[in-house]
């Protein structure tokens, strides 16, 4: 019994010993054997993307919130020591909400990234930015700045990690540009103005048949039918034309609504001849269709609607003018020449435009103008023939032959400068147009022409 009870004792001032032992330990920071070990971190691992993969991350935009950014891996990049950088600016009024890949630059050995426009979420993946879509207005143009300059390397994600850090492939910095395609083009170029400085990373623009000013918008020069065949509005005078704007007369303008047009659109009355009926594409803004402050204005002045009688899914003169300012290039040339004098061009177009329809092609002249003229930049009309041969050998005809710093002498003719119009065409000479850009950003090569691809890929 005593023998039991000294050993019940020992047990206990072992016990007592062994617990003040390691309750001084751990006060003295001294760990035990267990604890030696770090342990693992609880947070969800971050992915990192690898050859040919794809990945979302978000970064902060002040004042906005978070931004969704897509980034796509090339499977292998376009120069031994990496790959350059695309980035596809998405369209920003049409009803389309997902990432916006128009053409995979990662064909041609690049990094591709996209990101979504604030309010904006991708049904495909449930990627979401934060924010209020104001269409192309300043949260746009600022979550559009903080994307590219997440893209260029100089600001990190939420998680606090660079571009090289989220991708297995080694990112070229020096090597970024901007592609847009239609309507994208002007958030494009007016970020680059608005925002010039901080952009100084981006090297080049693409854009591709972007409108200029608020007419081109709502296809008020003419359209396309569903036949491709292109209508012509009769109003419209290419003689008219000026590097800001454009001569439509809307004397004739009315409205028709009917069974065929059960939402009402603007038509011009042709004496002896037929109607031209706007087209029905076109901007739908806060619930608003949007037409041109001028086509708007004929409306009032002509007496086809009073402000009592003026129909609810229609912006007023007013709400035009509010609107189209911030959202035309014309103006903005000359500030992009001022903060970005090293900026380099691309405009890619096609013989018969994927909308515009006028022969005369007054969006690409402007942005010609603009860009090169007005803005002194470096600026060419569609890929060099050695960058559209090396897309699709079948191209043998020259309308990108013509050297940069180069227009029609008549722009009537324009469409002989414009690359074949089909499906197939309309990819191959985007991405040509991107790999020819960032191969003469690669090897800061700026001739007006090229006799053959400055790399092999």
């Amino acid at each position: 019994m005593k023998k039991n009870l000294l050993y019940i004792c020992l047990v206990f001032l072992l016990f007592i010993f062994f617990f003040t032992i390691s309750a001084t330990c751990g006060q003295c920071g001294i760990s035990s054997e267990e604890d030696a070990y770090p342990e693992e971190d609880e947070e969800e691992d971050l992915d990192t993307a690898d050859a040919g993969d794809t990945i979302i991350t978000y970064i902060n935009s002040s004042g906005i919130g978070e931004i969704a950014v897509m980034i796509a891996v090339p499977k292998t990049p376009r120069y031994s020591d990496g790959a350059p950088i695309v980035f596809d600016v998405s369209t920003w009024f049409v009803p389309i909400a997902r990432f916006h890949m128009k053409f995979d630059a990662t064909k041609i050995g690049a990094i591709n990234i996209f990101h979504l426009w604030p309010g904006k979420e991708d049904p495909d993946t449930g990627a979401r930015s934060e924010g209020v879509n104001d269409f192309g207005g300043p949260d746009a143009l600022a979550s559009l700045r903080d994307a590219v300059l997440f893209a260029s390397g100089e600001i990190p994600d939420v998680n606090g990690r660079y571009l090289d850090e989220l991708i297995s492939i080694n990112p070229l910095f020096g090597n970024i540009g901007l592609y847009a395609s239609s309507h994208s083009g002007v958030a494009a170029t007016n970020a680059l103005a608005y925002f010039g400085k901080d952009l100084d990373p981006v090297k080049y623009l693409i854009g591709r048949e972007n409108p200029t000013i608020p007419e081109m918008y709502p296809l008020e020069i003419g359209h396309f039918n569903e036949r491709r065949n292109p209508v012509y509005n009769p109003f419209y005078d290419p003689s008219g034309y000026s590097p800001i704007s454009i001569k439509v007369d809307y004397s004739t303008l009315s409205w028709i609504q009917n069974e065929d047009y059960p939402e009402g659109r603007p038509y011009h009355m042709v004496p002896n001849g037929s109607d031209y009926i706007q087209d029905g594409k076109g901007p739908t803004m806060w619930d608003k269709r949007y037409f041109s402050t001028p086509l708007t204005q004929a409306l009032l002045d002509n007496g086809v609607f009073t402000p009592e009688t003026w129909p609810e899914d229609v912006a007023t003169p007013q709400e035009t003018m509010d609107v189209w300012p911030y959202r035309t290039t014309v103006y903005n040339y000359q500030t992009i020449k001022e903060k970005l004098p090293e900026l380099k061009i691309m405009l890619v177009f096609a013989s018969d435009d994927h909308v515009q329809a006028a022969i005369d092609k007054p969006h690409i002249h402007q942005a010609y103008d603009g860009f090169c003229k007005t803005a002194g930049l470096w600026t060419r009309l569609n890929p060099d023939m050695a960058y559209a041969q090396a897309m699709d050998e079948g191209f043998i005809e020259k309308f990108s032959d013509n050297p940069a710093n180069e227009e029609p002498d008549d722009w009537g003719k324009s469409r002989f400068w414009g690359h074949p119009y089909s499906n197939q065409t309309i990819e191959a000479m985007s991405l040509a147009a991107m790999a020819e850009m960032a191969d003469r950003t690669q090897a800061d090569q700026w001739s007006s022409n090229l006799e053959k691809t400055l790399f092999d890929y």
